[in-house]
């Protein structure tokens, strides 16, 4: 098994800087007018120059976290710096907000319509600041300011500028908590675990006591204001399957902060749920949505804004249940968490280019390609990077 886990080690290391960076530092990298292009065809050529501030804050904190945790190359922290100083100087919108959408020169042509751009702005900043030392005055001054209204926002139920989600007076959503967490979790080591206590523990609360459900063995995406659950409407039973692998493993990150084995043990019930859930057993790799009394599920948000099948197979969920899988793993040292690893191991390298590098945006329900674009309006270095460099570091934890 030792042998098996350092070959796991390698092929991760090999995909990231190999197959997957390359494509990015090629190309990313605006040395014109700062911050980051990330919408590319297969090939690479420049589909679209808009700069979406979340996309900015998400290339920041893919490039500090190659910084922090595979290697201290100067080249990343340079290109996580590049970024950062264009957040600062372009996208703020003061007052803690971020602006959501900018043109490539770094004007404003949608302002802070969206609490995603503020989470990945912040989870950007944070990381960047760890891999700096917190020497840096304004950028810490920032992210206070930034954080502090995250934090008011996230606990004010009329709060409403939360695209890509609609705002309702009935429900509240899974995304906006599991980002949160995630985004929390790299402020913890910034901003101190005393500072980010408050909301930490309201995104823990939510999804692992109003989200998760016993009864039915799935992470709701949406649930009523009064912890209810509506299985009377497609939106009500709509699940999640990438959603539910992220939480799972933020959740495990969360007891792992807080040497809390509980936390922990929840992490990974989330885990098996969502491969129950999510997993095509006849196909392989992870289904793009489902319903939570199995029938044919509808598509909301952004699946119906990339007009989503639900038996497609899309980058991001594929590639955070490798994450989760492997932490769980790592956590648990049970075979049959290697062995869910292992499957999805072998049904992901139906994404990768290897050609051009990088993943395939969306496969076909049985693996073939159907859309082999690298960048989008919604697809970045992001969700893949942080999913390698996370299963990079369950195994390199992995006991015995």
């Amino acid at each position: 098994m030792e042998d098996k886990v350092k070959e796991i080690i390698r092929y991760y290391e090999k995909h990231i800087l190999e197959d997957i960076m390359p494509f990015w530092d090629r190309r990313c990298i605006d040395r014109e007018y700062g911050g980051y292009i990330t919408c590319f065809d297969r090939r690479g050529e420049m589909t679209d120059d808009r700069k979406y501030v979340w996309f900015q804050g998400r290339q920041v904190y893919t490039y500090a976290l190659l910084y922090n945790e595979v290697e201290k190359r100067k080249e990343w922290l340079d290109h996580a710096r590049q970024g950062y100083e264009f957040l600062v100087q372009k996208a703020y919108a003061g007052h803690g907000r971020w602006n959501y959408m900018l043109d490539r020169r770094g004007n404003v042509l949608e302002g802070t319509i969206s609490v995603f751009s503020d989470f990945h702005v912040i989870h950007g900043l944070a990381e960047y600041l760890k891999a700096v030392q917190m020497k840096d005055p304004q950028g810490m001054e920032i992210l206070k300011e930034s954080y502090r209204v995250l934090e008011q926002n996230m606990f004010n139920p009329e709060f409403k500028e939360i695209y890509e989600n609609t705002w309702s007076p009935v429900y509240i959503w899974h995304d906006m908590y599991l980002t949160c967490l995630a985004t929390v979790e790299a402020c913890w080591h910034v901003l101190g675990k005393e500072r980010v206590r408050r909301l930490f523990d309201e995104c823990v609360d939510k999804i692992t006591n109003w989200f998760a459900n016993e009864e039915h063995g799935v992470v709701f995406e949406a649930v009523t204001r009064q912890k209810g659950y509506d299985l009377s409407s497609p939106k009500g039973r709509f699940i999640n399957p990438g959603h539910m692998h992220e939480s799972a493993w933020f959740i495990m990150t969360a007891g792992n902060m807080e040497k809390n084995s509980d936390l922990v043990e929840q992490g990974l019930k989330l885990t098996r749920w969502a491969n129950r859930v999510g997993e095509d057993k006849e196909h392989g790799g992870i289904i793009s949505y489902a319903d939570a009394l199995g029938e044919t599920p509808e598509a909301i948000d952004w699946f119906a804004e990339t007009n989503s099948l639900w038996n497609e197979k899309v980058w991001w969920p594929n590639a955070e249940a490798l994450a989760a899988y492997a932490m769980a793993y790592a956590e648990s040292g049970d075979e049959s968490d290697l062995e869910r690893f292992l499957r999805q191991h072998e049904f992901c390298k139906k994404f990768s280019d290897p050609e051009y590098g990088e993943w395939y945006e969306r496969l076909e329900q049985d693996g073939s390609v159907k859309n082999d674009v690298k960048g989008t309006p919604w697809k970045c270095a992001f969700h893949l990077v942080r999913a390698l460099v996370n299963v990079r570091k369950a195994f390199l934890n992995v006991r015995g």
